[in-house]
């Protein structure tokens, strides 16, 4: 996005707040399409990286589904204009009162994460169910192991071999439709050869159980460049990825957050102190963890866009610190950057994917506004 654009929007809102350009959502919608070209296939957004009203409903008139992991997730899509139809339900501790619910209003289907949970469902269903089994490949994604999931020892999904104890208890339950399967081996991943390992151990286990599957649902986790260079590479995906799916006669679903929205988003934040210590220079500014937790939480490191001249500037390493009480409120710590004045902006980058989602009420720092650009003007989101 324009530098000028953002600065615009702190001129006009002022700082700090979180800017969404809706024209690099739409595009990175069909860069999704493009890829499954002359597949089956629908996208379904996952609500748990952006949940900002205004987007989900732009979202919706691109008819794309939505993923959901908790009930109040799914009451959000339902306020924007989901219909239940569309919706998709995720989670490993769904509730038996949030069960009946999407039962009630006959989502598109319920993804099982355990054993258990069928055994619930099946004292609840009164009427016809449509559920995917969540199964875990056992796949190192090769991402942050914070937001790994396809390993053995995570609590998401289930081994092939309960799966197939699910199955078969599935097919002597009349309510309880089996449509297919879920996979979701974890989050950032950008290289294609995970991908290949989860895909080809589902085919050999619908092979192996002679599964009629409707749907193949193959999760999400599409990394981005966070400004190290490193992403997804689409044209592999579509020619290592894509052959297979092909062949398997399934509607395949992807449920993509952060490719959607991630680079979509900037937090800009205004300059408060440049405070110098006989060892370091502190760039003080007035956002930080409270708003954005990623580099606390995981180490996340995002690009730091200087919104001032920096023509002039002396340039050296200096850590980004927010105005929380924590020594963990960094925002980048020991980045070579031209030495911002008290006042001017910056704008981090890569933010419209578990910023805004992830953000407290800590230190009671109020929360950051939430602006759209949707290529004519700015709006105050709702």
């Amino acid at each position: 996005m324009d530098k000028e654009l953002l600065k615009a929007a702190a001129d006009k809102f002022g700082t700090p707040i979180y800017v969404y350009d809706l024209l690099k959502v739409f595009s990175q919608i069909e860069r999704v399409r493009s890829v499954f070209e002359g597949v089956d296939h629908s996208i379904a957004f996952a609500m748990k990286a952006n949940f900002n009203l205004d987007i989900l409903r732009a979202l919706n008139n691109m008819d794309l589904m939505i993923d959901c992991v908790s009930f109040g997730e799914y009451l959000q899509a339902r306020k924007a204009g989901f219909s239940p139809s569309k919706a998709i339900i995720n989670g490993n501790c769904k509730k038996q009162s949030d069960l009946k619910q999407y039962v009630c209003d006959g989502v598109f289907a319920i993804n099982l994460d355990s054993y258990e949970e069928l055994l619930r469902l099946e004292k609840i269903a009164d009427r016809t169910v449509r559920v995917c089994i969540r199964v875990n490949p056992d796949v190192d994604a090769r991402t942050d192991p914070h937001i790994a999931t396809g390993l053995r020892e995570h609590q998401f999904g289930v081994d092939y071999e309960t799966a197939t104890r699910m199955i078969e208890r599935i097919r002597k339950n009349k309510l309880v439709e089996l449509i297919g399967l879920h996979c979701h081996i974890g989050s950032q991943i950008v290289e294609i050869e995970p991908y290949q390992e989860a895909l080809l151990s589902l085919r050999d286990f619908i092979d192996k159980t002679g599964l009629d599957i409707q749907v193949l649902n193959l999760g999400g986790g599409w990394g981005i460049d966070y400004g190290d260079g490193r992403s997804l590479d689409l044209e592999e995906y579509k020619q290592k990825i894509v052959p297979t799916l092909k062949d398997l006669s399934a509607k395949i679903i992807v449920e993509l957050g952060r490719f959607i929205v991630g680079a979509a988003g900037y937090l800009v934040t205004k300059v408060e102190y440049v405070k110098k210590t006989r060892k370091k220079i502190f760039v003080i500014v007035d956002t930080g963890m409270t708003h954005l937790i990623r580099p606390a939480l995981y180490d996340a490191k995002h690009r730091i866009i200087p919104l001032y001249d920096t023509s002039d500037r002396e340039r050296n390493i200096v850590d980004v610190v927010g105005p929380a009480c924590e020594s963990s409120d960094v925002i980048r710590k020991a980045i070579e950057m031209p030495i911002p004045k008290e006042g001017d902006l910056l704008a981090i980058g890569e933010t419209g994917a578990y910023g805004y989602s992830m953000a407290s009420d800590y230190n009671l720092i109020p929360k950051p506004l939430e602006i759209i650009w949707d290529g004519q003007e700015f709006f105050r989101s709702s």
